[in-house]
């Protein structure tokens, strides 16, 4: 009984983390994929990406940081999201720890001068969340 417990939760876990996407790992496809949802502009880069897909994968959920805005999109069939904003377009952003919840992502809440509000969840482990956040962060400061 042990052992079958174990080796489901080793199978659950592996299987988790099969659709994991970052920005090493995203494909001449999955790029294609984002710009259609979210057009970047020439000479843009994904300085970061995260997924929080989990078996859906990427095509469902992602988070990113370029090096002229934030975006997200959500892409459910039901209630679809896609949120992007250009650094100079933002007068705050406020993060949101919730690394030690098992149950909710951490994320960082965008103020847009528009009005233009959302969330960006990031769903890694403390380090990469972090990173994640801090890059946020300051690529805003230095380019707002």
């Amino acid at each position: 009984m042990k052992q079958k417990l174990i080796i489901s939760i080793l199978s659950l876990l592996f299987l988790s983390s099969c659709g994991s996407r970052n920005e090493y790992s995203l494909s001449e496809g999955d790029l294609k994929f984002i710009n259609s949802i979210i057009p970047l502009e020439e000479n843009e880069e994904i300085e970061m990406y995260e997924t929080n897909g989990g078996l859906k994968g990427f095509k469902t959920s992602g988070s990113f940081i370029t090096n002229n805005r934030l975006a997200s999109y959500w892409i459910d069939g039901n209630k679809d999201e896609i949120h992007s904003i250009k650094y100079n377009q933002i007068d705050s952003l406020k993060t949101v720890d919730r690394i030690k919840a098992l149950t909710y992502a951490s994320y960082i809440q965008v103020f847009g001068s528009n009005q233009n509000n959302f969330k960006i969840y990031v769903d890694a482990d403390s380090t990469r969340t972090w990173l994640f956040l801090n890059k946020a962060l300051d690529n805003w400061k230095n380019k707002k």
